[in-house]
């Protein structure tokens, strides 16, 4: 019994710091673009951000079950933060290696993902399309009819780093008292 829960302990860590260095590729693209916005993007097709919002939420959730109930619970709510719902409900869907079927099978929720003009609630991401794809969006479209770009790409990395960084000093009392932060006169947790 005792190198059934040594080697399930050892799981549990490796997996968490499999975790923390998924999260810190993240923080290191949303601090490398607030350090030095680029002119070109990567970001350009939004079926390539949904692909890749769809890799990354997938090697998040891989091996959740090795971890106890609360961080279960904590890494489901951070993957809906940072990816949103429709990316982090294709997960289920979808297997990992198949990413490149993907974009077809979710065409009408890719679709949706492309914020408007007039979108207010793109910058702090309150219709749920995950603060990192709302975040690429805003870096990568070029020529769009989006005329607070630079502000919504901002503030979704601040918020990107403040989710992220609330997600690695994770502990369990954060699942009955989640993190709020205060956004006007609305509150989001993480």
């Amino acid at each position: 019994m005792g190198d059934w829960a040594a080697s399930r302990a050892k799981a549990r860590l490796d997996r968490r710091e499999v975790l923390d260095e998924l999260v810190a590729r993240v923080r290191f693209e949303v601090r490398l673009h607030l350090e030095e916005p680029a002119e070109m993007s990567r970001y350009d097709d939004l079926a390539e951000v949904f692909s890749l919002g769809h890799g990354e939420c997938a090697a998040l959730l891989m091996h959740r079950r090795v971890l106890p109930w609360w961080e279960r619970r904590l890494l489901g709510r951070f993957a809906r933060r940072l990816h949103g719902a429709v990316i982090a409900g294709s997960v289920a869907d979808v297997p990992a290696g198949a990413g490149s079927e993907a974009p077809r099978a979710f065409r009408a929720e890719i679709a949706r993902l492309t914020p408007d003009a007039g979108d207010t609630g793109a910058r702090y991401d309150l219709q749920g399309r995950g603060l990192l794809t709302v975040f690429r969006l805003s870096v990568g479209v070029r020529g769009a009819a989006w005329p607070d770009r630079h502000e919504v790409a901002t503030t979704s990395a601040r918020n990107i780093l403040t989710c992220s960084d609330a997600f690695l000093r994770r502990s369990w009392w954060q699942v009955v008292w989640p993190v709020y932060r205060v956004r006007g006169l609305r509150l989001w947790r993480l």
